[in-house]
C-alpha cells in the first residue's frame, strides 16, 4: 500500500514539475503556432539543414502559441534534451524557442556551444538581431538575423566583444548623466545663493563654448546660455520663496514620499526586458 502511495505521489510531481507538454520535432523548425509561411519555414529549414550537414552543429527553431506559465528558460531546456538536438558526444546543439502570445523568446545552448554563445552572446542575439523585427511583427526576417548572428560567433567571425563594447558604452553614458546630474545640484546650489540671475548664462555660455571646441556646435553656444539664465532665475526664485532652507540635494527624491514610485516603475521594466 505504502508503495503504491509513493508511486502516486511521484507521477503526480512529475507531471506538475513541467506543465508544458513538448510537441513532436518537425524538423529543424516546427511553427505549430503558424508565425511563418510554407515558403518562409521552407526556406528556414533548407539553411539550417545544410548548416548541419557543413559544420555538425545543429539549430533547431520551436514557435509555440504559448508556453502556459511554464518558464520558457526550463522549456527550452527540456525541449532540447527530447529533441535530441545537437551530437551527443559533442553537444553541438542550440534550441530557440519563440512563444508567440507570450511575446517571448529565448536561446538555449548545449555544453559544446558556451564557449562560442555565453550568455552574454545569447542575450545580446536576442536583443540586438532578433528583437528590433519582431517588433515590427517581420517574425521571418528576425529568426534568419539571428541564425546568421549565431552562425557567424560559432565561426569566429564575431565574438562577444561586439555586446560587451555596447554595454561598456552604455555603463559610460549612465556615468556622464550621473555627473551631470551632481553638477547641475551642486550648480543650483550656488545660483540660488546669488543676487543676480544673470551668472547662469555666463556658465551656460562657456559650457557651449567648449562644446563648440569640441564638437563645432556653435548653436550650444545660445542655448545653453539660455538654459543656464532660466535655471538661475527659476532655482534663485525657489530660494528666496523658502528663505534659504530648502536643499537643492532633495531633488534626489522629487516625486516626494519615499521614492518608491521610480524603483517600482524600473523593476517593471527589468521584468518585462526579455520579452519583445
Amino acid at each position: 500500500m505504502l508503495k503504491i502511495f509513493l508511486s502516486t505521489v511521484l507521477l503526480t510531481f512529475a507531471g506538475t514539475a513541467f506543465a508544458f507538454e513538448v510537441p513532436p520535432n518537425d524538423g529543424y523548425v516546427t511553427d505549430i503556432a503558424n508565425v511563418l509561411s510554407l515558403d518562409q519555414e521552407s526556406a528556414l529549414e533548407s539553411d539550417l539543414t545544410a548548416y548541419q550537414n557543413e559544420t555538425s552543429n545543429e539549430i533547431a527553431i520551436l514557435i509555440v502559441e504559448t508556453l502556459e506559465g511554464e518558464s520558457i528558460a526550463d522549456a527550452a531546456v527540456e525541449i532540447g534534451r527530447k529533441w535530441g538536438v545537437g551530437q551527443a558526444d559533442f553537444n553541438n546543439g542550440i534550441m530557440i524557442v519563440i512563444a508567440y502570445a507570450d511575446r517571448k523568446l529565448f536561446i538555449a545552448t548545449g555544453y559544446g556551444m558556451e564557449g562560442a554563445v555565453p550568455d552574454i552572446v545569447a542575450k545580446g542575439i536576442i536583443d540586438e538581431d532578433i528583437t528590433p523585427y519582431f517588433k515590427q511583427g517581420k517574425y521571418f526576417e528576425g529568426i534568419s538575423a539571428g541564425i546568421s548572428a549565431l552562425k557567424k560567433h560559432i565561426g569566429g567571425e564575431y565574438t562577444a566583444e561586439r555586446f560587451k563594447q555596447k554595454k561598456s558604452d552604455g555603463s559610460g553614458a549612465a556615468w556622464i548623466f550621473f555627473v551631470c546630474f551632481i553638477l547641475l545640484q551642486w550648480l543650483s546650489a550656488i545660483f540660488a545663493r546669488t543676487k543676480s540671475w544673470w551668472l547662469g548664462g555666463i556658465v551656460g555660455a562657456v559650457a557651449g563654448i567648449i562644446l563648440v571646441m569640441i564638437y563645432s556646435w556653435w548653436i550650444s553656444i545660445p542655448i545653453l546660455a539660455l538654459i543656464g539664465f532660466l535655471l538661475d532665475y527659476a532655482v534663485s526664485q525657489n530660494y528666496k520663496k523658502n528663505r534659504g532652507k530648502a536643499s537643492w540635494w532633495a531633488m534626489g527624491n522629487a516625486g516626494g514620499g519615499d521614492g518608491r514610485g521610480a524603483r517600482v516603475g524600473w523593476q517593471a521594466m527589468v521584468t518585462h526586458a526579455l520579452m519583445w
